[in-house]
């Protein structure tokens, strides 16, 4: 089974991603010597992969016959990637998370555009309120006061677009003053339901508050949730397979 399960991931074309971010990887719950725990995780793998090549996300439990452990897995893509890409990003990150994790149980792996995640305890429809990594700008914004009412107002939008949507999924666009926008992006795994994703995006919006504030550009990578607001556009309003419809945009002129 594991000579299989490599072979399919090797043989998959790998687009190339559009992201230089290196991956962000956490391993937990080690074994050893449990092969069909191997299994098991290894077939969910390959059910992530297959979804998203499908559809774009995947939503996923395997248990063998034998009893043995069940294995709960989910994936993640930015809500205006093509599948194609998407199933690039969710392959390359169940290549890295094997290589990384091998004897875990519990696997996190992060990349700019994606996420996959899988457990032997069932986390499916739960809010993880943890976050991995805060990534802020180098930058301060100009009128901070201003912007930081700007970004308040947008993320606010976008997160209530997101937490209802079906695709969990909702990006928006301020303007602040003069020539300067900021734009925001939120999205949930689809596992959430609306209460529950609200809740993880209202964590994330605080450990943004606590450690961008005044940033002209801040990410919160969560296993639950991501949001992330900047001064220039890193989304595609009019991507191929479509966003959820993004927040109404908001004018602040100040």
């Amino acid at each position: 089974m594991d000579q299989l399960f490599f072979l399919f991931l090797i043989l998959l074309p790998i687009a190339t991603l559009s992201s230089d971010l290196t991956p962000y990887e956490i391993c937990e719950k080690n074994f050893t010597e449990n092969n069909m725990l191997q299994a098991n995780i290894n077939n969910i793998l390959f059910d992530m992969v297959a979804k998203s090549s499908l559809r774009s996300y995947a939503i996923s439990s395997y248990a063998a016959a034998d009893g043995c452990e069940t294995v709960y897995g989910v994936t993640r893509c930015q809500g205006d990637m093509s599948v194609q890409a998407c199933s690039a990003c969710i392959t390359k990150a169940a290549q890295n998370i094997r290589t990384t994790c091998p004897d875990s149980a519990k696997s996190r792996i992060w990349y700019e555009e994606c996420f996959l995640r899988y457990d032997t305890d069932d986390f499916l429809g739960k809010a993880d309120k943890s976050f991995a990594d805060v990534w802020e700008s180098f930058y301060a914004a100009e009128n901070p006061k201003a912007f930081k009412q700007a970004v308040g107002e947008l993320m606010g939008e976008v997160m209530a677009a997101t937490a209802e949507g079906s695709k969990k999924f909702g990006y928006g666009e301020n303007h602040v003053s003069g020539k300067l926008t900021v734009y925001g992006m939120a999205q949930c795994t689809r596992d959430l339901g609306e209460s529950e994703c609200y809740s993880c995006l209202q964590n994330a919006l605080e450990a943004m508050s606590d450690n961008c504030e005044n940033q002209d550009g801040c990410r919160i990578f969560g296993s639950s949730c991501f949001i992330r607001y900047e001064i220039y556009e890193f989304f595609s309003f009019n991507a191929a397979g479509g966003a959820a419809a993004p927040a109404p945009s908001i004018v602040i002129d100040n």
